[in-house]
């Protein structure tokens, strides 16, 4: 009995402590104090006996990792630094803990290299890398020891887990990003112009890939060498624009922009990987036979508007109401056909409008017929808090 009590106490201790060796363990741990220590001794006086008083009296439970996300989401990169570095020292088999904490220290230490000790580097670099062991087939600290190995100067580690990253996800354009840097580096800036290539097949617009080029120019040439044979864009203009005179119309500017996105991408530039033909379209209004098939209806009291595109998808807005004076109550739904997805409504609603143009034959025309020419409007639409508008002819001015 006092013998299987012995074991199951060893094999305990080896579940909480993980695959780190005790001395390793001590190592890592002694790091990471000293450079929270370090993080800390740069603060505002008091700042972290609050964050320790913050986290040992907190009633909702929060931990270092919350509020390390949360000053990481407001840039303040030291201070994230700290509470993820605090949340690594109560659990050191925590690598998300270990990588989010190399990673903030290396945001801060590269902010302000010459001021900053280098420490700090050595430390991330010892966390990243124990993040990596614990999980070894997550890109995620692949690439975080990459980019801390570049910052140490550890030009064939960086590149090896840079490169590590972009096999394990191959869909991540910053990883092909890092993988350029380090291989920018290294001295490498064939295989840097190739990777950027890589990310741009996957986002051209994005900002890992922009921030890349920018600042390394030196990659610029070989990089869209690389692209410009993979530059293939096409919206598929006849197939996405509607089937009118005024789809038509579009379907041209389509081919325009898609030639300009062409362009852009053989250049290396960001473009726009798709167009939207319908989103110049009006969808109410004065509706013209032939160019958008369709009609209106307008009696003092009630109003229905037909919206017909050449797929056969059918839109209707009606509207009731009564209008005493300059102030009218109406009611509202719009309702929707498509040959697909059948019938359906929304957008339920109803307000008071107070007209604020009351002159003439014409306002009082179109104050009977729920078009007053410039009004204030209180309005709720499916059954949320009132919006206050300020409109012309049922077109939005000022909404609050």
């Amino acid at each position: 009995m006092y013998v299987r009590f012995i074991l199951n106490f060893f094999i305990a201790l080896t579940f909480l402590l993980g695959s780190i060796p005790a001395s390793l363990s001590q190592e890592l741990e002694t790091e990471i104090r000293d450079a929270v220590d370090s993080l800390g001794s740069g603060f505002p006086a008091g700042d972290v006996d609050g964050f320790n008083a913050l986290l040992a009296n907190s009633d909702l439970g929060i931990q270092g990792d919350t509020l390390g996300h949360m000053l990481y989401a407001r840039r303040q990169f030291d201070k994230a630094a700290w509470f993820f570095g605090t949340d690594a020292l109560g659990d050191l088999t925590d690598p998300a803990s270990l990588n989010n904490f190399a990673a903030m220290l290396v945001e801060t230490y590269a902010d302000d290299p010459d001021t900053y000790p280098v420490d700090w580097l050595n430390a991330a670099y010892s966390a990243s890398k124990m993040a990596l062991e614990l999980a070894p087939d997550d890109a995620v600290y692949s690439n975080n020891l990459g980019h801390v190995a570049r910052r140490l100067g550890l030009h064939e580690e960086a590149i090896a887990n840079s490169r590590r990253a972009t096999e394990l996800d191959p869909d991540e354009p910053l990883y092909w990003t890092n993988l350029a840097r380090a291989l920018h580096a290294a001295g490498d800036v064939a295989g840097a112009s190739e990777a950027l290539a890589r990310a741009h097949q996957l986002d051209p617009a994005g900002p890992a890939l922009i921030y890349a080029t920018q600042s390394m120019p030196d990659t610029l040439p070989g990089f869209r060498e690389s692209i410009a044979p993979r530059c293939n864009v096409n919206f598929r203009c006849q197939e996405i624009c509607p089937k009118s005179i005024i789809g038509g119309l579009m379907s041209v500017t389509c081919e325009m922009e898609n030639s300009s996105a062409q362009m852009a991408c053989t250049e290396g530039r960001p473009y726009p990987a798709s167009y939207d033909c319908r989103e110049d379209l009006p969808e109410y209004g004065i509706l013209i036979p032939g160019l958008n098939s369709g009609f209106s209806i307008a009696v003092p009291g009630f109003s229905v508007h037909v919206l017909v595109d050449g797929e056969g998808n059918v839109d209707v807005r009606v509207e009731a109401g009564v209008s005493i004076g300059p102030v009218g109550g109406y009611i509202g739904t719009d309702g929707h056909f498509s040959p697909d997805g059948g019938v359906s409504f929304d957008n339920t609603r109803g307000g008071v409008r107070l007209s604020l143009l009351n002159n003439g034959p014409g306002a009082s025309t179109a104050n009977s017929l729920g078009h007053p020419p410039i009004h204030i409007e209180a309005e709720t639409l499916n059954g949320q808090p009132v919006d206050i508008n300020v409109e012309t002819y049922n077109a939005g001015l000022i909404s609050y």
